[in-house]
């Protein structure tokens, strides 16, 4: 069966009028922001007073700072000059606490080519911050890479649970070919320092004919979670290019990795033929293009971005994979599609595919499909011979705060693209309600989530582009998504972590956050630092849990220890900001 005809015709939405009573009023305009216009943008406390400021990354690089009114609530007052990060554009921007202080630091990253990189080398650079929103380069950091970098995904966590953050670039092709630059691993000695640990780790550090085993991928996206409950963070890297994904494991007892993608099911679908239709062919013979079916090690997907969360409530990570797929591509390039991880029936990780057709039927369902959970894509406005589906990034958060939690994509670069909002289901399927709550912002290469006025709800900030379709707007645009969606009677809940900066790294990058709520629900939060597609995905040190009209019975906090210490924390009250301290440990 062909999942291209698949995804246009299992869910196909109405066409919907406005909404009289939009639940997402876009609120940039009174707040300065909507005339910015990158791609890449933050929410993240930047200068430590609770409150979530707005990064605005790429060319040119702003920093907004959230400042109360007068009149009361809150506005973004540009903190740009005075904070010592405008010496510079930075592609990636990694924040977190990497020289034991406790206060924010920010490791930027800027992407360049072999001919960029020869007429102005930028390296990557440490910015050591000083809690109130000031940043100062660091003079040698140990990043200092003596050839350009095409990093277009990279993480900072804990990588060996030794209390201090480590740094993952994920790299892309370099130059024409298929081969892509090596992954770079670098561990962090807790002082702001940091040396290439790459080979020593068993990450491989040259290019190889590509296809071959553990040749480097062309990562877009890189992700650090713990997929296997063992407390260290394995790497998810979505691929581009068609290629495979990568899921680099540690090693029992080793400080060794190895690559578990295609045994936990994570690189790629099983439809691995690489054909095109004849049609395709012949309409591409005419542009001068002869099409050749596709090798085994391109019938994977054009991925951006790996997305975790425990949507379910088993107490696994499971994982939403964001891709840009055409309809000329045929078959076996890879949808973006929800993974169901089945660690708690296996014993080890699988990922099972929720869009697949299988070649034998499904041992307990019988059935010979796994249906999309209501994620297939609708593309009405686009012809059958001519779809696009640009997924550049995927965001998990409890929108309506009800305590499941709901699933942004992000879709751009293609005419009909638009930011997408799927509701989850008591029975964990997924309902497409963006149009119908008037969230209504096409060709969206991205948002970033949080709080940005106090009330206990997630707010969007969704970049708006023109490429390849500037009928969608004028010019690229913000716009800030007040959500007001949630009822009154849905409450909420928000854990600020802050480790204890020698055991557990001060931004508790990795804790788990484990909470019962009184209808007997489970829900889990991973605290994440930045990753995706340019790492522009990130709240470290903070999670939100919506609880619908329950109250909280127990919350427990695995922190990112090597012991993997647990603290149960006092039931705090619905909604209300928690702050939890790791007991502290004598520096």
């Amino acid at each position: 069966m062909n999942l291209s005809w698949l995804a246009l015709t299992l869910l196909q939405v109405p066409t919907t009028t406005p909404p009289t009573n939009p639940m997402f009023v876009d609120v940039a305009a009174q707040h300065g922001v909507a005339s910015d216009n990158s791609a890449r943008t933050q929410l993240i406390d930047v200068d430590g007073d609770t409150w979530p400021d707005l990064v605005i990354g790429g060319s040119p690089f702003r920093l907004l700072l959230s400042k109360p009114l007068p009149e009361g609530g809150r506005t973004f007052v540009d903190g740009t000059k005075a904070s010592g990060l405008g010496d510079r554009d930075h592609s990636l921007m990694l924040w977190g606490d990497v020289n034991g202080d406790s206060h924010l630091d920010m490791v930027s990253i800027v992407t360049q080519n072999a001919d960029q990189y020869k007429k102005s080398p930028q390296s990557p650079a440490v910015y050591l911050g000083d809690g109130k929103g000031h940043f100062k380069r660091q003079k040698r950091s140990g990043l200092e890479i003596q050839h350009h970098t095409a990093t277009h995904g990279a993480v900072l966590c804990d990588l060996d649970l030794d209390g201090k953050l480590d740094i993952a670039l994920g790299n892309q092709y370099d130059g024409a070919s298929l081969e892509a630059q090596p992954m770079r691993v670098f561990q962090g000695n807790g002082r702001g320092r940091f040396v290439d640990v790459t080979g020593l780790w068993g990450f491989p550090t040259h290019t190889v004919v590509p296809g071959a085993a553990h040749a480097p991928r062309p990562l877009y996206g890189l992700t650090a979670a713990d997929v296997d409950n063992d407390g260290f963070p394995e790497l998810l890297g979505a691929a581009y290019g068609r290629q495979w994904n990568t899921l680099w494991k540690r090693l029992p007892a080793s400080p060794f990795y190895d690559d578990m993608a295609a045994n936990y099911g994570l690189d790629g679908d099983s439809i691995r033929h690489g054909r095109y239709s004849q049609a395709v062919k012949d309409s591409q013979k005419k542009q001068g293009i002869e099409r050749e079916d596709e090798l085994p090690f391109r019938t994977g997907g054009n991925n951006f971005s790996i997305v975790p969360a425990d949507f379910d409530g088993d107490g696994d990570l499971d994982v939403f994979t964001a891709a840009i797929t055409h309809w000329w591509a045929g078959d076996s390039s890879d949808l973006s599609c929800l993974l169901i991880n089945r660690l708690e029936t296996r014993h080890e990780p699988f990922f099972e595919r929720q869009l697949e057709i299988l070649g034998t039927a499904d041992t307990e369902t019988g059935r010979l499909d796994r249906p999309g959970r209501g994620l297939v894509r609708d593309h009405t406005g686009q012809t059958p011979t001519n779809w696009n589906q640009g997924d550049l990034q995927a965001h998990w958060a409890d929108m309506d705060n009800d305590g499941l939690l709901d699933l942004l994509v992000c879709e751009s670069d293609y005419p009909q693209n638009r930011l997408r909002l799927f509701m989850q289901q008591p029975d964990h399927s997924f309902a497409e309600r963006d149009r119908e709550f008037g969230l209504n912002w096409p060709n969206c290469p991205g948002v970033a989530l949080g709080d940005y006025d106090g009330d206990g709800d997630i707010d969007i900030i969704a970049t708006g582009s023109t490429t390849r379709w500037p009928q969608a707007r004028p010019k690229a645009a913000l716009a800030l998504l007040e959500n007001r969606l949630a009822p009154t009677t849905n409450g909420w809940l928000k854990v600020r972590l802050v480790g204890n900066g020698v055991t557990a790294n001060a931004n508790a990058t990795g804790a788990r956050v484990t909470l019962v709520t009184s209808d007997g629900r489970t829900q889990t939060r991973d605290v994440s630092g930045p990753y995706g597609h340019w790492a522009a995905q990130t709240e470290p040190g903070e999670v939100h849990f919506g609880l619908g009209t329950a109250t909280v019975t127990s919350l427990k906090i695995t922190w990112p220890d090597a012991k993997r210490t647990q603290t149960t924390v006092g039931v705090p009250a619905r909604n209300s900001l928690v702050t939890i301290r790791q007991d502290s440990v004598k520096k």
